[in-house]
């Protein structure tokens, strides 16, 4: 058989064609004439398209209309998981077009839909939707909306945030200040927390977000006060305490864990308070770990003393 650059042998068959060089060639040139293809992630075929005509948008230079980011708005309150998600995507791409329609949806009446917007405002980080989600932060009525508006508040930033809340914090309105002294808690502010020690003995929902956010700020009162929570309160308000504790350290940090992991009913604290004082002990913790795991019965609880016992034993 005669071999030229232009044949190919392979398991018997001939194949005829350009030589190697001559392809790759082609293939270069084939690429440079041909725009690169968006992928675009896996989606249900509408909300597909509707990505897809964004992004074709986008490529050609064409901006993308208002009839189409609002239904893209709508979609975000849809109950549909998919459909947010594509709606979500869409008005991703479509970026700055589309922060004054989401500064809106910021007011729509469904919580949903303002949760979507402050999270999609956050993430594009467009500075005119500050004071929207400063609103929706402070006194949005729903505290899911809120905290997240407080995640897309220190992303947004241009630091007229902190005096803005500060005022807020000493202003008349009690829920305005409240929701304040929550959100300076993400900002590191001191000040916050003398109102989130006194919501730690309020009602409703208010306790779990004094808790929360004193893990972000505190004082020289604060672990006392939680060791106190952590004895008394409902157990998502001490699943809670176990984790700020751990976050603050200290001597009294340490004796209040060491009491939740010997003697909490909920194994739920239990291992929280283990994974903490894995954290935050030392070898003479350690010791005191070996023994709680004698009398521990829970599997969650045992393997997180375990990881607790060998990161203290392991640590200089």
């Amino acid at each position: 058989m005669n071999l030229t650059a232009c044949s190919l042998a392979k398991n018997g068959r001939v194949f005829s064609g350009r030589p190697k060089q001559g392809r790759d060639e082609q293939t270069r040139r084939r690429k440079l004439m041909w725009p690169v293809k968006t992928k675009v992630p896996h989606a249900r075929r509408i909300g597909t398209r509707l990505v897809t005509i964004v992004l074709l948008a986008i490529a050609a230079n064409l901006s993308v209309s208002a009839a189409s980011i609002e239904s893209f708005i709508e979609g975000l309150g849809s109950r549909s998981v998919s459909v947010r998600a594509d709606s979500r995507q869409s008005l991703r791409v479509a970026g700055a077009a589309a922060v004054p329609f989401l500064i809106r949806a910021t007011e729509a009446e469904d919580a949903i839909m303002r949760w979507e917007a402050v999270n999609l405002l956050g993430i594009l980080g467009d500075p005119r939707a500050t004071n929207a989600v400063f609103r929706v932060a402070t006194t949005d009525l729903d505290v899911h909306a809120r905290w997240r508006a407080n995640w897309a508040l220190v992303r947004l930033d241009d630091g007229s945030c902190i005096p803005r809340l500060l005022a807020a914090l000493n202003g008349e309105d009690p829920a305005v200040a409240w929701n304040s002294a929550v959100s300076l808690s993400l900002f590191g502010t001191v000040e916050a927390v003398p109102a989130l020690h006194r919501g730690l003995s309020a009602e409703g929902w208010r306790p779990w977000e004094a808790v929360n956010a004193l893990g972000r700020v505190w004082n020289d009162e604060t672990p006392a006060r939680l060791m106190a929570v952590l004895k008394t309160a409902p157990e998502n308000v001490r699943k809670e305490a176990a984790l700020s504790l751990g976050r603050i350290g200290g001597k009294l940090a340490l004796e209040g864990l060491l009491d939740a992991l010997r003697g909490d009913p909920s194994s739920e604290v239990r291992w929280r308070a283990a994974m903490m004082l894995g954290r935050i002990g030392d070898e003479g913790i350690a010791t005191a770990l070996v023994l709680i795991h004698k009398t521990e019965e829970d599997s969650t609880v045992l393997e997180q003393i375990d990881r607790a016992i060998e990161r203290l034993m392991d640590s200089p």
